[in-house]
């Protein structure tokens, strides 16, 4: 096992002291003597812990030299950042003890630091101390060792009465797997037992099924969980089954975000199982999971269970136009959707359509009033073509009162999809970020988009680089929005591809524009 001496690390304290003098001069900062080796010891401190825990790996013991130069790199590092920002001790405006209770947010997040029992006796202080009125606590980017894990659990413990919100994202990294599955058990354990606890976030952990299932008491315990987030902690297929084994009783469930993890389509089936148990979903985030179609229907169905949807983000799953039926229904049902990301989903065309075509048939309940408002609409990555793009429109029109973010990015808008865009984003009351990157727009659809637009007092973003628009059209594009003070607004141009033509696409004839002429001349009228 890798380690040092007292003498070998207090030499490395004194070595650190002259050389962060060294730097504090260069940069023409004042610190003392005293405040250096005070820093300098501290750092020795994180680097050695550090340390410590790499020497360690699953298979064994990582090579004494490698550990060596890891542990001297950490020192220069943390010497370095500490000039960075100035030289300034940490702790030096911290809030005396006296005033703990006035604290309800206890925020670790910052550093990679990996604590040791003393050291998070120390940065748990807040929590342990009498009087003490944390409900909230963030422990992200600090590695719980088992002793550490100890120290947090008396902690949590003691405020087991108060706690409300529990981030334990990202607090195993570096550690062996054995350690890192007693850590969470220890941190689970303690949180089980607070009965207010409404809110989990165990996002950025190597979970896998082990780990959800080290998770088990406060997963499966008595606590009101209305939010859960399992981002990056590698949810696979039965990681997937063991959540929804593990809870049981899903029905105070608001919030659920699953992003980046490969889940697939079964591992979606088992989520949909527990989702149709969740009436009260208002919050769905599962992104970049790999799920194609099957997974996709049977999260869509699952979605039914409840009609208090706000926000839905599918985003950078593979999940093509057989969803668009099902998901289109699921979505009419839903009365409070403020916030729909479907980016990156393979719907293509017809799919788009589809889902555009259910929610304007839907949108209006049966005294005429608007039963949704959205307020994101996010669609990029779905080979919306000029066709597609008189749907869009018109959904668009639909929801001008409320409509702030439009995501249209890589898609096939052309000239015509632009310009018949144009139309529709021209009655928006308040846009705020319109983003048409990459769509094949030439001169008269930028043109014409941001005539739409520049007159919006509201807008801070209109993206149109990555397109083919010509070097006189890009002189009227920015001419249109100058003239209104909007130039800071326009996107960067610096990846459009300028083209010698500005000859426009031709319409198409007979074209269904799902009612689009129609919608503008009630916005005329009006």
């Amino acid at each position: 096992m890798w380690s040092l001496t007292p003498e070998e690390r207090a030499d490395s304290v004194q070595r650190l002291v002259a050389n962060i003098c060294a730097l504090v001069h260069a940069q023409g900062l004042e610190l003392s003597a005293e405040d250096a080796a005070v820093a300098a010891a501290a750092f020795e401190k994180k680097a050695y812990t550090a340390a410590e825990v790499a020497a360690r790996t699953t298979t064994g013991d990582r090579p004494v030299s490698e550990t060596t130069s890891a542990y001297a790199r950490k020192l220069g590092e943390l010497a370095v950042q500490f000039v960075k920002d100035g030289a300034k001790l940490e702790g030096a405006s911290k809030a005396p003890a006296a005033t703990a209770g006035l604290v309800d947010f206890l925020d670790l997040a910052g550093s990679r630091d990996f604590l040791t029992a003393d050291m998070a006796e120390e940065i748990l202080a807040p929590m342990l101390a009498p009087g003490s009125a944390v409900n909230k606590i963030r422990f992200s980017t600090k590695s719980f060792g088992r002793d550490a894990a100890a120290v947090a659990s008396r902690a949590i413990e003691a405020l087991s009465h108060l706690l409300m919100e529990a981030d334990i994202s990202d607090v195993i990294a570096g550690r062996p797997e054995d350690e890192a599955l007693d850590v969470l058990r220890v941190l689970s354990l303690a949180l089980s037992g607070a009965p207010r606890l409404t809110a989990l976030n165990l996002s950025d952990n190597a979970l896998g099924e082990k780990g959800l299932r080290a998770c088990e008491a406060v997963l499966a315990g008595k606590a009101p969980l209305e939010s859960l987030s399992l981002q990056n902690v590698g949810l696979s297929v039965h990681a997937c089954r063991a959540t929804a084994e593990l809870l049981t009783d899903p029905s105070r469930l608001r919030r659920l975000h699953l992003f980046n993890n490969m889940s697939g389509d079964e591992g979606a089936g088992h989520i949909a199982e527990m989702l149709a148990r969740a009436p009260q979903l208002e919050d769905l985030r599962f992104a970049s999971s790999r799920v194609g179609p099957a997974g996709g229907v049977s999260l869509a169905k699952s979605l039914m269970a409840g009609a208090r949807l706000v926000r839905l983000d599918l985003s950078d799953n593979p999940l093509t136009a057989e969803v668009a039926p099902d998901l289109a229904k699921a979505l009419a049902s839903q009365p409070t959707l403020r916030a729909l990301n479907l980016n990156d989903t393979s719907l293509g065309p017809d799919g788009v359509m589809e889902v555009c075509r259910t929610l304007l048939q839907s949108y209006r309940d049966t005294n005429g009033a608007p039963r949704q408002q959205l307020e994101e609409l996010g669609l990029a990555l779905n080979e919306v073509d000029p066709a597609a793009a008189r749907a869009v429109a018109a959904l668009v029109v639909s929801h001008a009162s409320t409509l702030r973010v439009l995501n249209l990015r890589e898609n096939e808008l052309g000239d015509r999809g632009a310009v018949t865009l144009s139309r529709a984003l021209a009655v928006l009351a308040e846009p705020r970020t319109v983003d048409l990157v990459g769509n094949q727009i030439r001169r008269a659809g930028a043109v014409a988009v941001a005539n739409a637009l520049a007159s919006k007092e509201s807008l801070g973003l209109l993206a149109l680089d990555e397109n083919t628009i010509s070097e006189n059209g890009l002189d009227q594009l920015r001419s249109v929005m100058e003239a209104t003070g909007k130039s800071a607004a326009l996107g960067p141009l610096e990846e459009n591809m300028a083209e010698d033509t500005d000859d426009e696409d031709e319409d198409e004839e007979g074209s269904d524009d799902f009612g689009l002429t129609d919608l503008l001349a009630r916005f005329t009228v009006a």
